[in-house]
């Protein structure tokens, strides 16, 4: 695929993935994304076949951005702490640059009841979870105290959902700004793990 052709694929999933967050599957009209991508109606069918098929692509575009924005944690040889303020704030930025990514993704990862989950579930496996493995590493160190270091990290994930204000339709805490959100999410883990700051 040539460098336009594989932007105006970018384009289209983009445009997708907005109307996928905003409306749903269901709802959404894949001629419509056709026009708001500004190509013919008919020519988006030559890079997806069906809407299933751009759905997918989507979903695959959800996995790859989070992904994207968990490497530099993965290569981070800093404090655990350091590392877990990353992945929150990897998650803030992609609120503000990639919403309907994030809509989606919050979407998958607590509801759990895609469109076509036979397709959809096999997609998400590849779905990297650096807060599960920070957590994890800080427990067999001795750093974190929980006897459910999964479960813990997907608490503190739905807590950064929770907080952030454009997947909300109330803003919790609307009166702090990312920084302190973020901030205010550390303290919590800190007392509900029992961080133990000279053991790291």
């Amino acid at each position: 695929m040539s460098d336009l052709k594989l932007k105006k694929k970018e384009h289209i999933l983009d445009i997708a993935a907005k109307e996928f967050a905003d409306k749903g599957y269901d709802n959404s009209n894949i001629n419509e994304i056709a026009t708001l991508s500004g190509i013919g109606k008919g020519s988006i069918y030559l890079y997806f076949k069906t809407k299933k098929d751009l759905y997918l692509a989507t979903m695959e575009k959800v996995v790859e951005k989070i992904n994207e924005s968990s490497e530099e944690i993965e290569t981070n040889d800093g404090p655990l702490l350091e590392k877990l303020k990353m992945v929150i704030e990897s998650l803030f930025k992609l609120e503000e640059e990639s919403l309907p990514y994030i809509i989606l993704w919050s979407r998958y990862q607590f509801q759990n009841h895609p469109d076509f989950p036979d397709e959809v579930f096999p997609i998400f496996e590849k779905l990297k979870q650096p807060l599960c493995d920070i957590i994890e590493e800080g427990v067999k160190k001795k750093i974190f105290y929980t006897s459910h270091p999964t479960e813990s990290a997907y608490l503190i994930l739905s807590m950064v959902v929770l907080l952030l204000p454009s997947i909300q339709p109330k803003p919790f805490l609307g009166e702090l700004n990312s920084d302190e959100k973020i901030e205010y999410i550390l303290n919590f883990i800190k007392n509900g793990l029992t961080y133990c700051k000279d053991q790291e």
